[in-house]
């Protein structure tokens, strides 16, 4: 799946959770397609991979596509690092939260490719494909280029629906004025 229906995708499922919630900050939306991005840091090719060049072929050649960063170990351990990271310089667990979010639905996305994805890597190498074979999608395919086409509806329908003042700025707030 490209980044783009990656990112239409997850915000057309994540938005309105997290309306409903009161967590729509513009901190936790970026988060959000942070981590959406993320598990393709093992492709350099990818939108990550070309901006993160070095990091990403080594990756690459570590773990290979569709590797370590596709499976429910990589999307702990990633975690557990940001979350790490983020409590050393105190910003907020929730925006992590969101990014872990954002990389679930990822592979969640991913599973519904056509080879799937091996969720217990490094434990087993067995792919797993969420539409039994008979929903799927092949990258730039038709059936992406429809799941793309939904999400964005879905986003605008929501985005619709919402008032400026549903919007917090509250960590953005606080990051600025901690740093600046």
């Amino acid at each position: 799946m490209r980044y783009k229906t990656h990112l239409a995708t997850t915000f057309a499922v994540a938005l309105p959770i997290m309306d409903s919630a009161q967590a729509l900050t513009l901190s936790g939306v970026a988060l959000l397609a942070i981590g959406t991005v993320f598990p393709d840091i093992d492709e350099p090719n990818s939108y990550i991979g070309n901006r993160m060049k070095g990091v990403s072929g080594g990756i690459n050649g570590l773990f290979g596509h569709r590797g370590l960063t596709h499976s429910l170990i990589g999307l702990i351990a990633i975690s557990y690092l940001f979350y790490l990271l983020t409590s050393w310089i105190s910003f907020p667990v929730e925006l992590i939260q969101w990014f872990s979010f954002g990389y679930l639905a990822h592979l969640v996305e991913d599973s519904f490719s056509r080879k799937g994805i091996a969720w217990l890597q490094p434990l087993s190498k067995k792919r797993f494909q969420s539409g039994f074979k008979i929903f799927y999608y092949s990258t730039g395919g038709l059936v992406e280029q429809v799941v793309f086409f939904a999400s964005i509806l879905a986003i605008l329908y929501h985005l619709s629906q919402l008032q400026l003042s549903d919007v917090s700025f509250t960590y953005l707030n606080r990051f600025v004025h901690r740093f600046f």
